[in-house]
């Protein structure tokens, strides 16, 4: 009897060992990492992500704010805002005075949006991209407040006139995790707003290069749970301001092609974008200074 339970605690403790071995082997989703730094004035928390497995060239970093409280998210045209050009992310921020400021969609070679566009009920650009299947959209012009990525394969397209901001791009990640961007090879910074189960908005930046699709796959394993997620512009038109009380922050995307034209200067890559999302509390938030 004793030999025997000398053989089963010895059989225990080898498939305990094989156990350790394949869970440091096989990591399963990474922890929100710490510190976290909490932004009051927003009711938002700002935090990185190791995104070492899937970048490619420079920071293996994402950084995350994730909203607490229902946010709006207006875009911003530099024509409809009264604007000689285009103007990079801090110009942008000081022109619109808003706690966060990030880069929209893509534009043409005109630096006209392409899909729609929508602030304040006005459209800025009425044109569908029927292929573009994400919305961004915030404060219903009915109802309580509210924001939220919708994915244009459920819903019908109508849904955009229930809301006064609109931002059309391309869906990412959907409820199913499902990967909606095609494989491709080329390395950019990314720009990425999502939701998560709880309803809460995130806005996240690649601060190093990776694919699209790499990026689709990636999110799933992070622990945001996220349920749908939309890709915005990318490459060196990805960008980012924070001004608030607890932080001022910009990041500028250094990886991947701009407009044709653009003469990049040495050093750190500033480039003007024509068109941003201004992103500021629906409603004042509790304890904020």
């Amino acid at each position: 009897m004793t030999r025997l339970r000398f053989l089963v605690g010895l059989a225990l403790l080898v498939a305990l060992a094989a156990l350790a071995l394949w869970l440091w082997q096989h990591p399963g989703p990474q922890s929100v990492p710490i510190p976290v730094r909490h932004l009051a004035s927003i009711d938002a928390e700002l935090f990185d992500l190791d995104a070492s497995a899937i970048t490619r060239k420079g920071a293996p970093t994402v950084k995350v704010l994730r909203f607490g409280s229902t946010m709006r998210f207006v875009p911003h045209h530099y024509r409809t805002a009264g604007l000689a050009a285009p103007q990079t992310i801090d110009a942008w921020a000081d022109e619109l005075q808003a706690p966060v400021v990030l880069n929209a969609g893509q534009f043409d070679d005109k630096l006209e949006y392409l899909g729609w566009l929508k602030a304040n009920g006005v459209w800025l650009n009425d044109a569908r991209k029927t292929q573009w299947k994400a919305l961004l959209v915030s404060d219903p012009v009915v109802g309580p407040a509210y924001a939220g990525v919708i994915d244009l394969e459920h819903a019908n397209p109508n849904i955009a006139d229930g809301f006064r901001h609109v931002v059309q791009s391309m869906m990412l990640l959907d409820e199913a995790a499902r990967v909606r961007v095609r494989e491709s090879d080329l390395l950019a910074n990314r720009t990425v707003v999502a939701q998560d189960r709880d309803g809460r908005m995130l806005v996240m930046l690649t601060e190093g290069a990776v694919t699209l699709a790499a990026l689709a796959r990636w999110l799933p394993d992070t622990d945001l749970a996220l349920v749908r997620a939309m890709n915005l512009d990318g490459g060196i038109e990805s960008q980012l301001a924070i001004r608030v009380p607890e932080v001022e922050l910009s990041l500028y995307g250094q990886h991947g092609t701009g407009t044709t034209g653009f003469a990049a200067s040495p050093g750190e890559v500033r480039y003007p974008i024509p068109a941003v999302i201004a992103v500021e509390p629906a409603r004042p938030v509790r304890g904020s200074p």
